[in-house]
């Protein structure tokens, strides 16, 4: 069973989260608290598979934590999903680009949580249109203006086609799934590429500081 700390910012919501998350019965919370450096000490006692944390909590932002998560030091890292008051997707792009693998925003069904944190649990991440079309106006900064397959796959700032593809299928407003019917492939790889892609956004190549692991 998929194991979670929760690092949250609402001293009243947090408890109604970690009831919805143990309720399910496919989902354990290990750990809750509203400080980062608190979570740091639950992070290191239970090795979680997941954190899900507000991008602000009571001993301030959680940026530095996530990139620290981030850092390829050969220990087990949890997977990071960010929750969001609401779909502020300015904030949104910068919690993506600081280290989270996903993101809920609380205005969303209970049911939606779960499946998002399981989604997580298996390697995948979720992707909005708006964010699809965001991450190719970023990349395409980064686009070589000649083809080069075999330099593109190895270059962490630039799209693979297929990467590519799957952004512009999201863009156009397409379900992971609908993709993965259309493409006769799985969900489970499609929405692994957009892991993918979210690392690429994540990877800082002048401070050599984040993994694409």
């Amino acid at each position: 069973m998929p194991s979670i700390v929760l690092l949250q910012r609402d001293h009243e919501a947090s408890p109604r989260l970690r009831a919805l998350i143990d309720g399910s019965g496919r989902l354990e919370v290990v750990g809750l608290t509203h400080t980062v450096a608190e979570a740091e000490s639950l992070l290191r006692a239970h090795r979680p598979d997941i954190l899900v944390t507000d991008l602000r909590v009571q001993d301030g932002e959680v940026t530095s934590l996530l990139q620290t998560l981030r850092r390829p030091d050969g220990r087990a890292r949890p997977h990071v999903l960010v929750t969001l008051v609401s779909h502020d997707d300015a904030v949104l792009l910068d919690a993506l680009r600081a280290g989270a693998d996903g993101y809920w925003v609380h205005a969303r069904s209970p049911d939606t949580l779960i499946a998002t944190l399981e989604q997580l649990a298996r390697g995948e991440s979720p992707m909005s249109p708006l964010i699809a079309r965001q991450l190719l106006d970023h990349f395409d900064q980064y686009r070589p203006h000649t083809a080069d397959t075999m330099s593109d796959a190895l270059n962490p700032l630039v799209l693979t086609g297929t990467e590519r593809e799957i952004l512009q299928w999201v863009a156009r407003g397409y379900l992971i799934d609908e993709i993965a019917q259309q493409w006769h492939a799985s969900v489970h790889t499609l929405a692994c590429g957009i892991r993918r892609v979210y690392h690429k956004l994540q990877f800082d190549l002048h401070a050599n500081g984040l993994s694409l692991a």
